[in-house]
């Protein structure tokens, strides 16, 4: 059964670069163009060069500059919304800084129908931390990784829509009140299920320039499993658990450590 579903990019307008790159490996993944592609971008210093590279990629795209810089918290929240207020029924939401494999709407699709009416999935998750190898075809559960994920409308609507900014509250200021620690949070409260491929369909290139992470742990935080190209598979859940990936240091909103190189 077919699910209508939608893409959401965020985009920082800083980093044209590695919008490229990604959207790129976007443009190679099977059935893309079935997907509607929506864009919020920040009001960065490279707009102009981010929407020329969006356009050459997804030329019928929407693409939205918001008025103001709204965050790495809220800004997701905004484009989850809009999608979802749109009709969408799936959400596939994704990052100017995460490639994908060619096969990763394959595992989304597949996801999105047949846990369609099934609540007790909260949402799918792309990126794997698993070591390699690892079987193309299986699905795990564990925790979450914002790392390209989706979701479905009616859990939007009554869990991570109303919870988002409570739920991504901590203590203490830093990473654990980004809304990737919210929606684990909620996974956790509510006793739902997080479902991750074992093998990655989605890896980090955002060296520089992040909000929570430093140039000296990027390597760390690469998908040991991922492969730009996979063949057609039949998926399956398996009873194996797969770790979460939340970031370990930075507060929603700060700017990146590290110098942007201009390529970037």
């Amino acid at each position: 059964m077919i699910v209508p579903s939608s893409l959401v990019f965020t985009v920082s307008g800083e980093r044209p670069g590695y919008l490229a790159e990604v959207l790129a490996s976007w443009r190679r993944v099977r059935g893309v163009d079935a997907w509607p592609a929506t864009f919020l971008v920040e009001p960065g210093t490279r707009v102009a060069e981010c929407r020329t590279v969006i356009v050459d990629a997804f030329p019928d795209a929407t693409v939205i500059v918001n008025p103001e810089r709204r965050g790495v918290r809220a800004n997701p929240y905004h484009a989850l919304a809009t999608v979802f207020g749109g009709g969408a029924a799936f959400v596939v939401m994704a990052e100017e800084d995460i490639v994908v494999s060619d096969d990763v709407l394959e595992y989304l699709g597949h996801g999105a129908a047949t846990y369609r009416d099934d609540p007790s999935v909260l949402a799918l998750c792309a990126f794997s931390p698993l070591p390699a190898p690892q079987p193309g075809d299986e699905v795990g559960s564990g925790g979450f990784c914002a790392w390209v994920w989706g979701t479905w409308e009616d859990r939007w609507r009554d869990t991570l829509e109303p919870n988002w900014f409570d739920a991504a509250r901590d203590p203490t200021p830093g990473a654990g009140q980004g809304f990737d620690f919210g929606i684990d949070r909620m996974r956790e409260a509510t006793g739902r299920r997080i479902l991750v491929p074992l093998a990655s369909r989605s890896d980090n290139i955002g060296q520089y320039g992040g909000v929570h992470a430093l140039p000296e742990e990027f390597e760390e935080s690469r998908a040991a499993t991922f492969a730009a190209h996979r063949e057609p598979q039949s998926f399956r859940e398996v009873p194996v658990g797969v770790h979460g990936v939340l970031p370990g240091r930075g507060a929603p909103g700060d700017a990146g450590s590290s110098p942007l190189p201009s390529w970037v």
